[in-house]
């Protein structure tokens, strides 16, 4: 995965959201009566391709509302989340969390958790595959390394092995050997036996597993003649 698989990828607005109110904030949520409604007719699933770093509190969310009920409050959360989807994908488990963090009840959560997931904002499955070709491509990480980060994001866990299943072998042989071959550069100088064992710890703390370390660790050495 490339440079610009990591851009934002242009957002439809949710359909209570409308357009062109950037300057003032973002668009102003259903009101709390139209909550889990169905509104899905017709209506193009979103392509969210930006990945984002992990979980953050809400700087707009403010301790004097945390007791505000009813349409204004809901109008005032879906802001702030609908902002965060906008600027990158998050999974289920980090936009629960930003919903308990503004005093939602656990039925309020799942019904705004549905209506995101049913507009196409929020897809564990979706999140998972971007995380893997992100760390395992252009990032260089194992699977081991890969399957952390997954589970630090709070991926469904069925999601992050369908994703990590679809990582083949021979290209994660690959880009560990890529890895390990950048890295030799640096070790050049030094006797063959401490440059293995440091690479290898390289490759290890990368996430790769013993095998893949073991055959690009000598493949590299060897082509860089150590």
């Amino acid at each position: 995965m490339n440079d610009e698989a990591e851009h934002i990828a242009p957002v439809s607005y949710l359909p209570w959201a409308k357009p062109g109110r950037e300057s003032e904030g973002a668009a102003p949520a259903a009101p709390a009566a139209r909550v889990g409604g169905s509104r899905s007719g017709g209506r193009r699933r979103p392509v969210m391709t930006a990945v984002d770093p992990g979980p953050e509190r809400d700087d707009e969310a403010d301790p004097d509302v945390d007791r505000e009920t009813g349409p204004e409050r809901d109008e005032r959360i879906d802001r702030i989340i609908v902002a965060r989807l906008r600027r990158s994908s998050l999974s289920v488990a980090e936009v629960r969390s930003a919903l308990v963090e503004h005093g939602l009840d656990a039925a309020e959560i799942e019904e705004w958790i549905e209506r995101y997931e049913r507009f196409g904002y929020l897809d564990d499955a979706r999140l998972a595959e971007q995380l893997v070709h992100v760390n395992a491509g252009r990032r260089g990480k194992g699977s081991g390394a890969i399957l952390q980060e997954l589970s630090r994001r709070g991926v469904d866990a069925e999601a992050a092995r369908a994703a990590l299943d679809g990582l083949d072998p021979e290209t994660e042989f690959e880009n560990a050997l890529a890895v390990a071959e950048r890295r030799v550069r640096q070790l050049r100088g030094l006797e063959h036996q401490v440059a293995e064992r440091r690479l290898s710890a390289f490759l290890q703390r990368r996430g790769y597993s013993g095998e893949v370390v073991r055959q690009a660790v000598t493949q590299a050495l060897a082509a860089e003649g150590s």
